[in-house]
């Protein structure tokens, strides 16, 4: 291979690690952004947690009854245990306190 070809191949194997390098960095740059995100989310939600707990505590409401009104809005009830699960911890937590 001659030198000029061979200094062509280097010149495009340095842009190439450059294009590398800069979407590592953009990569990382987004992975902080969701990352802080969801550390914003999960404040927001620990802080409506407490508040219905703290809600909760002064006006109890059924548990069945909620679970029913969760049932009633999707298509299929079955198909929500995690919302189920919620409301049985958010209403487990209201007793503790």
């Amino acid at each position: 291979m001659s030198d000029f070809m061979m200094s062509q191949v280097q010149g495009l194997l340095g842009k190439v690690a450059d294009d590398v390098n800069k979407v590592g960095k953009t990569q990382a740059a987004q992975m902080d952004m969701m990352l802080g995100a969801i550390n914003d989310l999960a404040a927001n939600l620990f802080a409506t947690q407490a508040i219905l707990c703290t809600l909760l505590k002064d006006h109890p409401v059924d548990a069945d009854k909620v679970k029913a009104w969760i049932n009633a809005q999707t298509e299929d009830g079955d198909e929500t245990p995690k919302a189920h699960a919620a409301v049985d911890l958010l209403l487990s937590d209201v007793n503790k306190y």
